[in-house]
């Protein structure tokens, strides 16, 4: 938890120090799944509802381009369809998408880059039955740490409203089990506000 502060608190202390800064709050509806090798649960896995809540601080490097980074809690993880219920795997997550936008001069912007996860907590439910994954390098838990690439395309309005859709695709196999490959992966729509701009100097 220390390193997620601190990491935390170096990205929004780097992008504050540009007069070119605009900070802002973004929320929306997360469409989640999973990557695996699993044969089963690759037939049988679909999307989980979620949503994602944080902020945004994006640093203006020119007319045409910006680097926009956002610290959000965001739900993970899969439904499993079975004859009769849905099991679920449901992750919450600190994630740190640090994106390199092109923007055009009515607003549209198109881009992408690392993310940074960090899983907070795990949990199996099956049939309203919770059960805590643990979070760790130890077989039967998951990892914490939760690397990935985020793209994302949307507009900004002069308003400072913010509408965008990104995909999340998860690079980490979170399984500490040999031959068995999870990845999450996320789809979200999202809305957001920027304050208004520091003034130029």
């Amino acid at each position: 938890m220390k390193k997620i502060i601190l990491l935390s608190s170096l990205m929004l202390a780097i992008v504050s120090l540009s007069a070119q800064t605009k900070i802002g709050i973004t929320s929306g509806l997360v469409l989640a799944s999973i990557s695996t090798d699993d044969e089963d649960l690759q037939s049988e896995k679909s999307m989980l509802l979620t949503s994602q809540i944080g902020l945004m601080i994006d640093r203006t490097l020119s007319d045409k381009f910006s680097l926009q980074s956002q610290l959000l809690l965001i739900g993970k993880g899969t439904s499993i369809e079975h004859v009769g219920h849905k099991d679920k795997v449901r992750f919450t997550a600190l994630d740190i998408p640090i994106q390199f936008l092109y923007r055009t001069k009515g607003g549209w912007f198109i881009g992408g880059g690392p993310n940074l996860g960090f899983n907070l907590s795990a949990r199996s439910i099956h049939e309203d039955e919770k059960e805590t994954i643990d979070i760790g390098d130890e077989a039967g838990a998951v990892k914490g740490f939760d690397a990935g690439l985020n793209f994302r395309t949307g507009v900004t309005l002069k308003n400072g409203l913010v509408l965008s859709i990104n995909k999340l695709f998860g690079l980490t196999n979170l399984q500490n089990v040999p031959n068995f490959r999870w990845n999450n992966n996320a789809i979200g729509i999202n809305v957001g506000y920027f304050f208004s701009a520091k003034p130029k100097k």
